[in-house]
């Protein structure tokens, strides 16, 4: 078996049981690794021969994943090392030192909305309450300053 007739046997295996973007990353992460054994001077065969059948490759994805509907999973690569990955399709996932994929946590629209509206009301809530509490410290000032312009007013108009 050739690298091409192993991720075919893969996919086939998947489609169907878990989403297509699960069958994606899958494909994706063991045709990466493929590439990856090979460069440090592996052969093709070694590769496939450590890798095994691909079909229990697959049976231990669905298993690990579920129903494939939710798209999250974990699983376990060739070292046994486990794997988080998401079918959500994020491409912000930066490499780590061992060249792994890390994917940050992402929130939904509706809740970010929500987050954004929430700190917009708390900003006019504050801008608000410092204004009133400045008017409520110059109210008297300002009522003694009114009342004495009154006064003044009123004896200006009995003078003349």
């Amino acid at each position: 078996m050739n690298r091409k007739d192993f991720l075919e046997k893969l996919r086939q295996a998947l489609n169907g049981r878990v989403s297509p973007d699960v069958v994606t990353d899958n494909l994706r992460y063991y045709e990466d690794y493929i590439n990856t054994e090979i460069r440090k001077g592996r052969t093709e065969e070694e590769v496939l021969k450590q890798l095994g059948d691909p079909r229990l490759i697959a049976r231990t994805i669905i298993q690990t994943h579920g129903n494939g509907r939710n798209g999250k999973g974990r699983a376990a690569d060739v070292n046994g090392d486990a794997r988080t990955y998401s079918s959500g399709g994020e491409t912000d996932g930066q490499e780590d030192d061992d060249g792994e994929r890390r994917y940050g946590f992402r929130l939904p629209g509706w809740a970010l909305g929500i987050i954004l509206l929430s700190v917009a009301v708390l900003v006019v809530m504050g801008v608000l309450s410092f204004v009133f509490s400045v008017v409520s410290i110059l109210f008297p000032v300002i009522l003694i300053i009114a009342a004495v312009a009154f006064v003044v007013k009123l004896f200006r108009d009995w003078i003349h």
